[in-house]
C-alpha cells in the first residue's frame, strides 16, 4: 500500500532505525495489534 498514512511494523522499524531489540520487543505486539484492527475496520466497512 503507497500512503502516508499507514505504515507496516517492517516499514515503521526502516524508517526509524533508532528502535533497539528491547524497545522493539515492546512496541512490535501493540503496533501489529494496530494493524490488525486497521484491517477489521476497513474489512467491516467493505462488508
Amino acid at each position: 500500500m503507497n500512503t502516508n498514512y499507514y505504515q507496516t511494523w517492517e516499514e515503521y522499524k526502516t524508517a526509524h532505525p533508532e528502535i533497539d531489540e528491547k524497545l522493539e520487543g515492546v512496541m512490535a505486539p501493540k503496533i501489529q495489534q494496530y494493524e490488525e484492527m486497521m484491517f477489521n475496520f476497513i474489512i467491516m466497512l467493505l462488508m
